[in-house]
């Protein structure tokens, strides 16, 4: 198990060192363009490219997009429930705390602890998750959101072309294919050395911004993948499903509710001290979830 963690966990680790490194020595991450990069570029590429690539029946991929939409809707009402307590605002507190970071973190994680079949099911999640990014994330950091904008964002987009190309059993040419995964690959790097050189910038004068950050590291992989633990029996799933899903739902804070922080003029220090100290919570819980549901 803690070779499988590490395997994970140590990519992740290095890259956002290197983001903190390259950040107090050079100017190689200052450009602003390089976030709009991996959102117009990269992520699209990255979301066709899996799945493009799914083992999975159409069926049995719409009953984990039907619990992980359960797992968010569930994940939405108790988070406002807790703001509210926190007497704080939920434009920019609400996404990260409702969406877990199924992508850089989840799917390496899922691959070590669950194999292929860990896999094909964090590749749904992430997409599922990704949607909820462009569309709850990005309608409550902006203030504003109109439904037929999400037609024109390239994830959404990508995912939607996926899903129809799988529904018709569509294959693209092997050398599409191939770009597709060439230009995935820019993409969880860039956004972890971003992340970086976030918390590289990190400097907090008032220590309740400090325990708010802490509060919500532990709330958002705790709460999340409680939630997913009462939802996943409803489904017809395999314990290997059953464990990657609510472990998928435990992860840390995401890098993308940073990236949207950024650009609608958020609270992005914070949440980037949120995504560092969720981190190792959501470990452990990948970890017990792990050890409960396959390894006993």
């Amino acid at each position: 198990m803690f070779s499988a963690l590490s395997m994970a966990l140590t990519p992740i680790l290095l890259l956002g060192a290197l983001g903190i490194f390259l950040t107090r020595r050079t100017q190689y991450l200052d450009s602003p363009q390089l976030g709009s990069l991996v959102s117009n570029v990269g992520l699209p590429a990255l979301l066709l490219s899996s799945v493009l690539k799914m083992d999975m029946d159409l069926g049995g991929m719409l009953s984990i997009v039907a619990a992980t939409l359960l797992c968010l809707m569930a994940m939405l009402v108790v988070s406002l429930i807790f703001l509210k307590i926190m007497k704080l605002p939920s434009r920019y507190y609400l996404p990260p705390l409702v969406n877990p970071n199924t992508g850089n973190l989840g799917i390496p994680v899922a691959y070590a602890l669950f194999g292929e079949e860990g896999l094909t099911v964090a590749v749904v999640v992430s997409s599922v998750v990704q949607v909820s990014h462009f569309t709850l994330g990005v309608g409550f950091m902006s203030g504003s959101y109109r439904p037929k904008e999400l037609l024109k964002n390239g994830p959404v987009v990508a995912l939607i072309l996926g899903v129809l190309a799988l529904l018709f059993d569509v294959s693209l040419p092997a050398p599409m294919l191939k770009t597709l995964e060439m230009l995935s690959a820019i993409t969880l790097p860039i956004m972890l050395m971003l992340l970086g050189k976030s918390l590289a910038n990190l400097s907090f004068k008032q220590s309740n911004t400090l325990y708010r950050s802490i509060s919500f590291a532990l709330f958002r992989p705790l709460v999340g993948a409680g939630i997913a633990a009462f939802i996943v029996p409803w489904f017809s799933f395999s314990e290997v499903e059953q464990a990657a899903i609510i472990a998928l739902q435990g992860m840390s804070v995401a890098v993308i509710s940073y990236m949207l922080a950024t650009k609608f003029d958020g609270p992005k220090d914070e949440i980037a001290l949120m995504i560092l100290l969720s981190l190792p919570v959501s470990l452990a819980v990948a970890a017990l979830v792990w050890w409960l549901k396959v390894a006993s």
